[in-house]
């Protein structure tokens, strides 16, 4: 039985904005415009308020849900999140996960530490589970 890729992603960016909302209490929703204008997966629900949701509204949020994740997945998957996040001027964000595995999510150094260089390379990137990224954007949000 095979799988369509698109139900397989957009159950990923559900699973995932579930997995933020039990950690965070925010609501993130799938981005009906990404296939429209080739951007990020989730953005924040509208009716969301506070310093959290805008903390999450200043990320662009990508998720990729596959059976192996390879290094050389990992680096196109950052890439294509940096392009998407550019237009905007937003911190790219990458969430991932393989099959039997945890969600990871990684962030750019700058998001971790705002002293940091906003140097967005794969090189210059933090790797971290949903607790330690909401964590981070708890903080952000001050």
């Amino acid at each position: 039985m095979t799988i369509n890729s698109r139900t397989k992603g957009a159950s990923a960016e559900r699973e995932f904005s579930n997995e933020l909302y039990n950690w965070s209490g925010v609501r993130l929703v799938r981005n009906l415009e990404q296939t429209r204008s080739g951007g990020f997966d989730l953005i924040v629900h509208p009716d969301e308020v506070g310093s959290m949701a805008e903390a999450f509204r200043g990320l662009a949020i990508e998720c990729k849900r596959y059976g192996k994740v390879t290094p050389g997945l990992i680096k196109t998957w950052w890439e294509q999140a940096r392009a998407q996040a550019a237009p905007r001027n937003l911190h790219p964000v990458l969430a991932y996960r393989a099959d039997r595995q945890d969600w990871h999510v990684i962030a750019p150094l700058c998001l971790v530490n705002p002293d940091l260089t906003r140097n967005l390379t794969l090189d210059c990137t933090a790797s971290m589970g949903v607790v330690a990224f909401c964590s981070i954007v708890r903080e952000v949000a001050g």
